[in-house]
């Protein structure tokens, strides 16, 4: 039985709350961002090396990333020796996605990634904002570095088109929307933002990790103590330890998107889809064992991506620590249905084209073997014209009378029962 009481009294909290709210927005004091400290991260550190991040500790890795980085409100780009830096983070661009949203003195808007982006993946980019546990599956958590969908191969950077890509598709399946109706202009401002935190938050998770295996205790990041000449050299050689890896790791990707060997024109597609099935059951592809048997997707269904399997969900004790701080509950991830016609990455024969070529970075789609075209028979791997065939085996499941169970006869009295 409802509580009319319980429920008046928070429904007249709430109020309160929201008309407070109205009032701060509309006074315009808006409080200031701040990014989130990769707390799951620190404590997965301190778990495995044995350590405690002490609250100065803390504050020096805050004021260091601060440093190089800004804030949401006023971001900065670290000035690393790195060759077409801006490129992938242009201060112009970030500053167009930055910040509250409104507009500036000449119309143009401003706070694009929280008008559109941060509600999901968090306003530090760490795929935890106010919707981000309510949606299957969860927002991309931007600050490991790693991105699904992309041309690239596994542990390279998506590229620019990549991310583009993504923004104007949205990826079907999920939460994420198509942004193709922004103007082009707001679309790369969005593009630099989410490289801007993903290299942010990488650059912290390095942070972390040197500061927990390499520093004592008593150690300092900068020695406060010494000339402003030697603080500025030791903050250089850290800035470009921690960024300059990075950068040039998303620079260096921009030349390794797979190219598209185009498929025979003339093929017969009913014998290379057949034979893409003997494929998709076969040791070498082995698609069955985690797509299924009848590709329901519901092969595998334990595994975890690698977002996921950082939080340690076997070790109770380990995720209870992880939960506290602010990780989402774990899901496991589950092997597409191939029989819904539905690619998360895009269901162009070239997306699927890399999908199975480079395999889906995070996750445990693997990348498949290649072998040249002509190989014998005992050499293992997939030709290039094996991976059309299942591209066109694939591609073909949504349409199978399988895939389109009949609906009950309307007219039949026992299925109306």
């Amino acid at each position: 039985m409802v509580n009319r009481s319980s429920m008046a009294c928070r429904t007249t909290a709430w109020l309160k709350s929201y008309a407070v709210a109205c009032l701060v927005l509309m006074s315009g004091c808006v409080p200031e961002a701040d990014f989130n400290f990769n707390m799951v991260y620190a404590i997965k550190q301190q778990r495995d090396l044995k350590m405690e991040f002490s609250d100065q500790r803390q504050r020096e890795m805050g004021d260091v990333l601060t440093a190089l980085f800004g804030t949401p409100d006023d971001p900065h780009v670290p000035a690393i020796g790195v060759a077409d830096v801006d490129q992938f983070v242009s201060l112009a661009k970030l500053e167009r996605a930055a910040g509250p949203v409104g507009r500036d003195e000449r119309g143009s808007p401003r706070g694009l990634y929280r008008e559109h982006c941060a509600h999901c993946h968090g306003v530090s980019g760490d795929g935890a904002g106010p919707t981000a546990s309510f949606l299957n599956p969860y927002p991309r958590d931007y600050r490991m570095g790693v991105f699904k969908f992309k041309s690239t191969p596994k542990g390279f950077k998506p590229t620019h088109e990549d991310l583009k890509r993504i923004l104007n598709e949205g990826i079907a399946g999920t939460a994420m929307p198509s942004f193709k109706v922004l103007p082009e202009n707001e679309v790369e401002a969005l593009i630099h933002y989410v490289r801007y935190l993903s290299i942010r938050g990488e650059a912290e998770r390095v942070l972390l990790n040197f500061t927990a295996s390499e520093l004592e205790e008593e150690d300092r990041l900068l020695d406060v103590q010494a000339s402003d000449e030697l603080k500025a050299e030791q903050a250089a050689i850290l800035r470009d330890e921690l960024v300059g890896p990075i950068i040039e790791k998303w620079i260096a990707s921009e030349a390794m998107a797979t190219a598209v060997p185009a498929p025979d024109p003339d093929r017969n597609r009913e014998l290379t889809a057949a034979r893409g099935r003997e494929l998709f059951y076969g040791e070498v592809a082995n698609c069955v064992k985690c797509h299924g048997g009848a590709q329901l997707g519901d092969g595998e269904t334990t595994d975890y991506d690698d977002w996921t399997k950082e939080l340690e969900p076997a070790n109770t004790a380990a995720l209870a620590e992880y939960l506290h701080a602010g990780a989402l509950q774990p899901r496991n991830i589950i092997p597409r249905n191939l029989r819904l016609g539905v690619y998360r990455g895009g269901r162009r024969p070239i997306d699927i084209y890399w999908r199975l070529r480079n395999g889906i970075d995070g996750s445990p789609m693997p990348a498949a073997l290649i072998k040249p075209d002509g190989s014998p028979p005992e050499v293992k791997g997939l030709t290039q014209a094996d991976v059309w065939c299942l591209i066109d085996y694939v591609r073909q499941l949504q349409y199978e009378r399988i895939s389109h169970p009949a609906m009950p006869d309307p007219t039949n009295q026992r299925e109306r029962m």
